[in-house]
């Protein structure tokens, strides 16, 4: 041995099982540090391709131009692109639908979400794109480069070549009305009211700082908000800057963990080793060489630990990515999401990687600097004797018995390992309620709740269709019998009515935060709010999928006492608040069995009030079909006795002539990873036989929308088990390594005729007070932190603070257990081995 620098590979070697769950610490820790970097830049990356692909990769836009605007722009230095769009005049066909051929040049395509779904883009004035669903509805039915007679932007009829078909659209579906493209030459270009322009400026231009100067050439401009904000162009700096707050406070978890987990095995090691540095005092070793030592130790693990850590994190989320498109999943519901490298990220991994493994060496490291030789031949480091005061708290473990008595002894005679073990599982917990709230609340902001997502297919009454029934039972159960069919739901008319509430039942916050501001009326000769409100019917049906939502109550309206008209309430809406920020909050507090005071003739302008008071009989928390949530309306369900009841009690605003319980459509739900043309097939059939109904095809949107909440859940719990692994390294670390601190102590209690199951009780008894005292910081710390990221992810969406008690529960359950699993090991290794010969040796 050439220097004491040489012992560090041999005690590491030695040591070998306690280094590698080091070093596995180290590696998970880095991944996660490294992972969660490249995902949080590859996601921002790509949600910029996104908002491209969605709302177009334009900067600004002009509503309103005028020639002369056109001509400034097209020689302004500042502009690299500019696009025009021109709308044309509607064509009707069938009677029903309708389509406008619009004319875009060809920097336009590049600029406006114009995408296709086969063919290509048109290259002349007689060259066509056209919605897919709009192609059996034009003259002649063309199919892909075929051809049609339409209006042109001109207004006259002109001949056109379908050389494109778009994505279909549920809107334009649902509408009947559709746009359509066909090529403008530049040179023949038209500007004038019916134009837009939109346009980007040259790579280096500050866009936010040119948007006045952009505004005062043409009051009529707009900007792609989303895209500027994303790209940190926008005036509002708040996205960018919570999502900085956010990963930052994520990292900053994961690097105290790491720090944790090394501080912990060092400060065990070098208590573990008092004896042996020491007697490197009593040769001649200088405190600097003892501190060099450990720090030679810490380098060797992170040498191994950090850069595998960093290949493990980025390989893992390569996987990954790619297990998932070859599933055919559309990752974060992008058509080429791309996991983007940047060097900074992995630099800035590897240097905090080490840094947080020498921060958690340091303080170990100076304490094996300043071993006494004396004390340390003495070997006093091993037992600490127990001080003296005059005043104590008596222990909750005093009433385990005499075990329990030892354990809180052993406890408070070494507060220094009990800090350190208790240390460990606080980080422990705060990691894991702290990611588990970020990534719930992620998901809950970025995934569909309700039932809608499931629905692939409609199918509506037209307008001008001649009454009857189009949607009979048994074409319910034709339907319902095709394979891959998971369920087929009748659709039915909405009212639309107002709710007079009490100053007592709304919500005064709602008029404090949001513009919302309720009309005031009288009734009865009090004031009342008169709230906008929708009153849905739902059969059978829907009422079994409502109740999935049921917060209070019930939703078994056909139950319910006869004459009390049940209905079931949802009060939860999505506003935009006063900083132009969607917040959900209750729009009143009404309670199951509260009545409603439904004002019907609102609107007719009569002078007496015709109102139907009906019965809450469940409250839910959001809406189970059509939009999860009103901006500004109430929502009430009710079932088919209920919603004839309220018919019959306003005849003159509801006649029966157009307002009954029959069905005005079907929605169709698919099972996960059903086959769609077979279906898809029979409805285009059904449509066909019965004139008057409309299909509308949403099947692609609603996979990718399965498909992303999917996504989703994978990254969210694939998160989770890692930082649960981390936690439960740091646990198991520590807890083993500060019993095993303890054999010679627990060879004196076998001495002095202490049985091994009474030592096992005692370890246990300690273990779940560590577990204990760790939960109760732990909770503290974890929701501290998980309030600080809902105040950060608030600003990006509002919702209220939830307390994560499912996250607390689950962390501290799973510390309690995982510290009481690993005393067994150490345990049962004591109980194997001859405690008594090594302390024979020792002496």
């Amino acid at each position: 041995m050439r220097s004491y620098g040489a012992m560090a590979g041999r005690y590491l070697k030695q040591q070998r099982r306690k280094s590698i769950l080091t070093i596995v610490g180290i590696i998970l820790s880095v991944a996660l540090i490294s992972a969660l970097g490249t995902m949080g830049q590859a996601l921002k990356d790509n949600l910029i391709k996104d908002t491209e692909y969605n709302d177009g990769s334009f900067y600004f836009g002009y509503n309103s131009p005028t020639p002369e605007l056109y001509e400034t722009l097209n020689k302004h230095v500042l502009v690299d692109r500019l696009g025009v769009y021109r709308a044309g005049h509607k064509t009707t066909l069938q009677g029903i639908y309708s389509v406008n051929v619009g004319s875009i040049n060809a920097t336009g395509f590049e600029l406006l979400p114009i995408h296709l779904h086969e063919g290509r883009l048109p290259l002349s004035e007689d060259e066509l794109l056209v919605e897919q669903w709009l192609l059996e509805r034009l003259p002649g039915a063309p199919k892909l480069n075929g051809s049609t007679q339409l209006n042109g932007p001109d207004g006259k009829p002109r001949s056109y070549r379908i050389v494109g078909v778009l994505n279909n659209e549920k809107q334009s579906q649902i509408d009947g009305q559709s746009k359509a493209y066909t090529f403008a030459d530049v040179k023949g270009i038209t500007v004038d009211s019916d134009t837009m322009l939109v346009l980007t400026l040259k790579p280096g231009v500050d866009i936010n700082g040119q948007v006045d100067a952009f505004t005062k050439l043409n009051p009529s401009l707009f900007t792609n908000g989303q895209l500027l904000a994303l790209l940190g162009e926008s005036a509002d700096k708040g996205l960018n800057r919570a999502l900085q707050i956010i990963f930052g406070t994520l990292i900053a978890l994961v690097v105290l963990s790491t720090v944790a987990v090394i501080y912990n095995a060092f400060h065990i090691a070098v208590l573990e080793r008092i004896r042996q540095f020491g007697l490197l005092r009593t040769l001649g070793a200088t405190p600097g060489q003892i501190r060099n030592l450990v720090f030679r130790e810490a380098t060797v693990l992170s040498a191994i630990g950090v850069p595998l850590g960093l290949l493990v994190g980025w390989c893992g989320l390569w996987f990954v990515l790619w297990l998932m498109d070859q599933g055919g999943l559309k990752v974060m519901m992008m058509e080429n999401f791309e996991l983007t490298f940047h060097w900074w990220i992995m630099g800035g991994s590897f240097v905090v990687g080490f840094v947080a493994v020498y921060l958690a060496a340091w303080l170990p490291a100076r304490k094996a600097s300043s071993v006494s030789p004396v004390e340390a031949a003495k070997g006093a480091g091993s037992i600490v004797r127990e001080s003296y005061r005059r005043m104590r708290i008596p222990s909750l473990l005093n009433l385990l018995g005499i075990e329990g008595q030892m354990a809180s002894n052993n406890i408070r005679r070494n507060r220094t390992k009990f800090r350190i073990t208790t240390f460990s599982i606080v980080i422990s917990i705060t990691l894991f309620i702290v990611f588990h709230y970020f990534t719930q609340q992620s998901l809950n902001m970025t995934t569909t709740t309700n039932e809608d997502d499931r629905m692939a297919f409609q199918l509506n009454r037209i307008s001008t269709a001649p009454t009857g029934d189009l949607f009979s039972d048994d074409m319910i159960r034709e339907i319902g019998l095709l394979p891959g069919v998971d369920d087929v739901y009748g659709k039915y008319s909405s009212l639309a009515a107002r709710t007079l509430v009490s100053a007592e039942d709304f919500n005064s916050d709602v008029s404090k935060k949001t513009p919302i501001a309720p009309e005031q009326t009288k009734w009865n000769g009090a004031s009342m709010n008169s709230i906008s409100t929708r009153v849905f019917l739902y059969d059978e049906q829907r009422l079994e999928e409502a109740a999935k939502y049921v917060q209070a109550g019930t939703a078994d309206l056909e139950g319910q006492p006869a004459g009390s008209d049940g209905v079931l309430l949802v009060q939860t809406i999505k506003p935009y608040d006063n900083d132009n920020k969607r917040v959900l909050m209750p729009l009143t507090h009404y309670k199951v069995g509260d009545k409603l005071t439904l004002w019907l003739n609102n609107e007719n302008g009569s002078q007496e009030k015709l109102v139907r008071e009906v019965t809450v009989a469940g409250i839910l928390t959001q809406v189970p079909f059509d939009s999860a949530y009103q901006g500004s309306s109430l929502t009430v369900i009710a079932s088919e006795s209920g919603f004839a009841n309220l018919l019959k009690a306003a005849p003159a605003i509801y006649p029966p002539s157009e307002y009954d319980t029959s069905r005005i459509g079907l929605e169709v739900a698919l099972k996960d990873g059903a086959d769609v043309e077979p279906v898809r097939s029979k409805l285009q059939e059904i449509v066909r036989d019965k004139p008057g109904i409309n299909l509308v095809d949403y099947a692609e949107s609603q996979k990718d929308t399965r498909n992303f909440n999917l996504q989703m859940q994978i990254f969210v719990y694939g998160f989770l088990i890692i930082v649960g692994v981390i936690g439960s390294l740091n646990i198991i670390n520590t807890v083993q390594t500060n019993l095993l601190l303890r054999r010679k102590e627990i060879g004196l209690l076998q001495a002095v005729g202490m049985t091994m199951g009474q030592i096992r009780r005692m370890a246990s008894a300690e273990g779940m007070w560590f577990g204990v005292i760790g939960s109760f910081w732990g909770i503290l710390l974890g929701v501290g932190f998980s309030y600080i990221l809902y105040k950060q992810l608030n600003t990006v969406q509002g919702f209220p603070f939830e307390f994560p008690w499912g996250a607390s529960l689950i962390a501290c359950g799973a510390a309690l257990i995982v510290g009481l699993l690993s005393v067994q090991s150490p345990l049962r290794r004591m109980e194997k081995a001859n405690l008594l010969e090594e302390l024979r040796e020792e002496a």
